[in-house]
C-alpha cells in the first residue's frame, strides 16, 4: 500500500506526464479541409499555408478538398470532428453569410467556428469590356443613372459575394442596375467578355488573368490602397465613393472548444508561413495581399461581417438558388 508520500510524488508524476502530453500538439498530422475544387486560388493558397505550416510545425497539414454547397460541406464536416485542432477549414467569406442564405444550416459562426487567422484578402474589382467607353466608375454611374435598370451586371450566384458587393456598391451610388445570376465567376467572366451583360463586381484573385491580359479593364477596386498588380486602377475611396472597404478573404478557422494555446500554437505558425516572401510574393501574384493577425481579430471579422451581411442579406431579401 502506498504511503502519503508515495502518493503525491504519483500523482506529482502523472500531472507532470498530463501537461507534457498536453504540450505536445501536434503529435500528429493536421487536416485541412477546403471547401473548394483543386486548382483555384482557394486550393493554391490553402497549399502554399499546409507547406509552411508543416514546416513549423513539424507535422504535416494534409489538405482534403471538399467542395459543394457553397462551403457547407467542408464547415460541417470540420465541425463534426473534436475541437482539438486537428481538422482545420480554409473559410471564406461564405461562413459569414451561410446562415442568412441557407434555412438548413445549424451552424453559428459566433458559437460554433474559432479563428485561427486571416491568411489573405482579396478587393472586388469592377471589371468590364475593353471596350466600354470609360474608365472610372462615375462613367458607369453616370450611364446608370441615364438608364435605369438598364445596365446588367454579372453575379457568381445569388447571395455570392460579387452579388452582395453589387448590391451595397449601388446604395452607396444611388443607382440601379439588373443583376445577371451565373453559376460561378467563371461563367460570369466569359458572359462579361461576351458582352452578355456591361460589368461584373468580381474578387480580383479571380478576374486578375483577363485584366492583365487587356481582354478586360477595371474601373476601380476597394481596397483602401491601390493593388501593385493594378497601380493604374483608382480605389472607390480615391474616386469619391467611401466605406466600400470591402474583401474576400482565406483565413483557417478551427472547431469553437479548441484548446487556446493550440490556437495561439496554430496562429504563430500562420503568420511566421504568410509573412514570409514566398508567401506573399505569390499571394500579390493572385491578385491578393497577404494579411496574418490574431485569432482574436479574425474572429471578430468573421463575427461583424456575419451581422453585417445578415441585414443586407434580410433588408434585400436575397435568397441562395
Amino acid at each position: 500500500m502506498l504511503n502519503r508520500r508515495q502518493t503525491l510524488t504519483s500523482i506529482a508524476a502523472i500531472a507532470g506526464l498530463t501537461s507534457v502530453r498536453a504540450q505536445a500538439f501536434p503529435a500528429k498530422p493536421i487536416t485541412l479541409l477546403v471547401p473548394f475544387a483543386p486548382g483555384g486560388a482557394a486550393d493554391i493558397t490553402a497549399r502554399l499555408l499546409a507547406k509552411g505550416m508543416t514546416d513549423e510545425l513539424g507535422q504535416s497539414l494534409i489538405v482534403e478538398n471538399r467542395p459543394g454547397a457553397s462551403g457547407l460541406i467542408a464547415t460541417e464536416a470540420m465541425l463534426a470532428r473534436p475541437a482539438d485542432g486537428y481538422t482545420l477549414l480554409l473559410a471564406s467569406n461564405a461562413v459569414t453569410t451561410a446562415k442568412w442564405l441557407y434555412p438548413r444550416v445549424s451552424f453559428d459562426v459566433a458559437r460554433d467556428l474559432r479563428g485561427v487567422g486571416m491568411a489573405t484578402r482579396s478587393p472586388y474589382v469592377a471589371a468590364v469590356s475593353d471596350k466600354f467607353p470609360g474608365n472610372r466608375i462615375a462613367d458607369l454611374v453616370r450611364m446608370a443613372k441615364e438608364k435605369p435598370g438598364r445596365i446588367d451586371y454579372a453575379t457568381a450566384g445569388s447571395g455570392t459575394g460579387p452579388h452582395l458587393f453589387a448590391e451595397i456598391l449601388k446604395q452607396a451610388t444611388g443607382t440601379f442596375m439588373t443583376g445577371i445570376p451565373y453559376k460561378g465567376s467563371g461563367p460570369a467572366l466569359t458572359a462579361l467578355l461576351a458582352g452578355e451583360v456591361q460589368v461584373y463586381f468580381d474578387v480580383l484573385m479571380s478576374s486578375l488573368a483577363q485584366l492583365a491580359s487587356g481582354k478586360l479593364k477595371a474601373l476601380g477596386v476597394s481596397s483602401r490602397e491601390r493593388m501593385a498588380v493594378l497601380p493604374n486602377v483608382a480605389t472607390f475611396d480615391e474616386q469619391g465613393i467611401h466605406g466600400l472597404d470591402f474583401s474576400a478573404w482565406f483565413g483557417l478557422v478551427a472547431k469553437a472548444g479548441t484548446p487556446e494555446p493550440v490556437v495561439q500554437q496554430l496562429n504563430a505558425a500562420l503568420n511566421k508561413v504568410v509573412q514570409a516572401s514566398p508567401f506573399t510574393t505569390r499571394a500579390k501574384e493572385l491578385g491578393a495581399a497577404a494579411a496574418g493577425g490574431s485569432p482574436a481579430a479574425f474572429q471578430k471579422t468573421i463575427v461583424d461581417e456575419a451581422v453585417y451581411w445578415g441585414r443586407v442579406i434580410k433588408d434585400r431579401n436575397i435568397r441562395a438558388e
